[in-house]
C-alpha cells in the first residue's frame, strides 16, 4: 500500500504559524454559492463506517471504503492543506522561486482534516445518477502523489456523455473529462482536455509545476473544474479550469489518444472501481469536495473560492472589483481604463504585476477575469448583434462629446469615445458571434475585420 506523505518540511516551515487562527471564510463562501453536495471531509478514522457528510442536507452519503484505522497510516482525519503555490501559471522549472512563493491558506477552519487515499482508500457517495448533469461544476483541494494513470479525483462513474464528469490525473498530468469512452485523435474527436503549459507549446512532458499533481512535494492545489453544453462535443470543449486561483481554461489541450474508462455504478472521491486496490484510485488527498449539479460556476464566483481560501477575514475581495460591490462590471473596466489613460500606474489596477498600468491589464479583465470578449457591451459573456443594440442605445457613437463614454456605450479601446476604432479592437479579439468564451477555433481575424468594415460602412454618422 502507498504511504501517504505529508510533504515538504521546507515549505511548511517557510509558513510557520500563518494558519492557525483560520475563521472558516472557504466554507461560508462555498455555502454563499449554493452548492449541490458539500462533502468537507472532516470525519475521524472512527466515523469510517458513517459515510460521507454533506452538510448541505446533513445526510451520510455512501460510505468510506479502505484499510482505515487508528494507526500512523489512517486515510481519515488526516492534516487537511496548508498552502499553496500562489498563481497557477508556471512554466518548466526546478526552483520553487520560479514557480512562486507558498500561501498560508488561513481562510480554511483551524481544525480541519481530509482525506488521504492510496490504493486501498477512497470515498464512496453512492449511485451515481445523482451526480451528474450537462452543466456541472466541483471544487476541492488536493494533494499529488505518484500517479499509476487516469487516477480519480473525483469521478461520477457515468456512461452518458452529456452526464459524463471526472477530474483525473494521468500520465501527463491533470485531465478533466466529459466523455470518457472517447480518445483524442482530433480537436472534434476527444472526450477530454489536459492542463498543457502555457505559452510553451509542450505537452505530455511530467515536468514543472503544472504537472506537480504527480508529486506530493509540490503541495496542495486548488482545483474548480466545470462543464456545460448541449452535445457531447459541447461539453468537452467547453471544459474550465481554475487552478490556484488562476483561469487556465486556454491551456486544456486535447490529451493524448486514450479515453478514460467507466467501471461502477458508483461515484466516488479519490477512486473508481469496485476492487478497491485497484491502481486507478489516486494516491494523495482530497478536501472541500464542493459540487454544483445544473450549474458551471462564473469566472467570477471559481476565483472567489480561491480568495475566501487565502483570506483570513473581511470581505472577500473579487479581483477586478475596483468599486468593491463584489462583482465584475461596467463600471470596474471604466475605472481600469481611467487609471490607464491618467498614467500614474496605481499599484491596485495592476492585473499582471508588472508595475505598469496599461492595455495588457485591460486585456487580462476583459479575457481573463470577466473571461468574455471586446464587444460584448451588455456583459451576457457574448459579442453578438445584441451588444451593437446595447452600445448604439447610449446615443454616444462619434457625438462630437469628448471622453464621454464607457464600457456599455461602446467604449471598448478604453479612450472614453465610441467610434469606429472600438470596432476594430472588438473584432480582433475574436469573440464576434462564437458563443460564451472557451477552447475552441475562432474566425481568422482578417475575415472578421473585413465584416467590420462592411459593417462601419453602414453605421450612422453625426455631422
Amino acid at each position: 500500500m502507498k504511504k501517504f506523505c505529508l510533504g515538504s518540511a521546507l515549505l511548511v516551515c517557510s509558513l510557520g504559524l500563518a494558519a492557525t487562527s483560520s475563521a472558516g471564510k472557504y466554507s461560508d463562501q462555498v455555502l454563499s454559492l449554493n452548492p449541490t453536495f458539500y462533502f468537507q471531509l472532516n470525519e475521524p478514522a472512527s466515523e469510517a463506517g458513517w459515510g460521507a457528510l454533506d452538510v448541505i442536507s446533513n445526510e451520510r452519503f455512501g460510505a468510506y471504503k479502505g484499510a482505515y484505522d487508528d494507526s500512523s497510516d489512517s486515510e481519515l482525519g488526516v492534516s487537511g492543506p496548508d498552502f499553496l503555490i500562489e498563481g497557477g501559471r508556471w512554466k518548466i522549472s526546478e526552483s520553487w522561486s520560479e514557480r512562486g512563493n507558498p500561501i498560508a491558506l488561513a481562510g480554511l477552519d483551524a481544525d480541519n482534516t481530509s482525506h488521504a487515499s492510496n490504493d486501498v482508500a477512497q470515498v464512496v457517495l453512492g449511485p451515481n445518477e445523482g451526480f451528474g448533469a450537462p452543466a456541472m461544476t466541483v471544487a476541492m483541494f488536493v494533494r499529488g502523489g505518484p500517479t499509476e494513470g487516469g487516477d480519480r479525483l473525483f469521478t461520477n462513474n457515468l456512461f452518458d456523455p452529456m452526464l459524463s464528469f471526472q477530474i483525473v490525473t494521468g500520465f501527463d498530468g491533470l485531465a478533466v473529462t466529459t466523455n470518457p469512452q472517447v480518445a483524442c485523435s482530433s480537436e472534434f474527436d476527444c472526450g477530454h482536455r489536459v492542463l498543457s503549459l502555457p505559452q510553451e507549446g509542450v505537452r505530455f512532458s511530467n515536468q514543472g509545476a503544472d504537472h506537480g499533481l504527480l508529486s506530493a512535494d509540490n503541495g496542495w492545489w486548488h482545483i474548480v473544474a466545470s462543464t456545460e453544453g448541449a452535445t457531447p462535443l459541447e461539453r468537452t470543449q467547453n471544459i474550465r479550469l481554475w487552478l490556484n486561483g488562476v483561469n487556465r481554461t486556454e491551456d486544456m489541450l486535447p490529451g493524448i489518444n486514450f479515453g478514460y474508462g467507466v467501471n461502477t455504478t458508483l461515484a466516488k472521491i479519490g477512486g473508481r472501481w469496485h476492487n478497491n486496490t485497484h491502481p486507478t484510485t489516486h494516491s494523495g488527498a482530497q478536501d472541500e469536495v464542493s459540487i454544483w449539479i445544473d450549474r458551471a460556476l462564473s469566472n467570477e464566483e471559481a476565483l472567489s473560492l480561491y480568495e475566501a481560501a487565502i483570506s483570513s477575514g473581511g470581505t472577500i475581495e473579487v479581483p477586478g472589483d475596483f468599486d468593491g460591490d463584489g462583482q465584475l462590471t461596467a463600471l470596474d473596466i471604466d475605472l481600469l481604463s481611467d487609471a490607464v489613460l491618467a498614467g500614474d500606474n496605481p499599484s491596485q489596477f495592476d492585473l499582471n504585476d508588472d508595475s505598469v498600468v496599461n492595455q495588457s491589464d485591460r486585456d487580462v479583465w476583459v479575457n481573463d477575469l470577466k473571461f468574455t470578449y471586446y464587444g460584448d457591451a451588455d456583459f451576457d459573456g457574448e459579442f453578438n448583434t445584441t451588444d451593437f443594440v446595447a452600445a448604439f442605445v447610449g446615443g454616444k457613437y462619434e457625438d462630437g462629446i469628448a471622453a464621454n463614454a464607457g464600457w456599455a456605450s461602446g467604449d471598448w479601446n478604453g479612450d472614453k469615445e465610441f467610434d469606429t476604432t472600438d470596432f476594430i479592437t472588438a473584432f480582433v479579439d475574436g469573440g464576434y458571434e462564437i458563443g460564451p468564451r472557451q477552447v475552441a477555433a475562432v474566425p481568422e481575424p482578417s475575415s472578421l475585420l473585413l465584416f467590420a468594415i462592411g459593417l462601419l460602412v453602414c453605421l450612422p454618422r453625426r455631422r
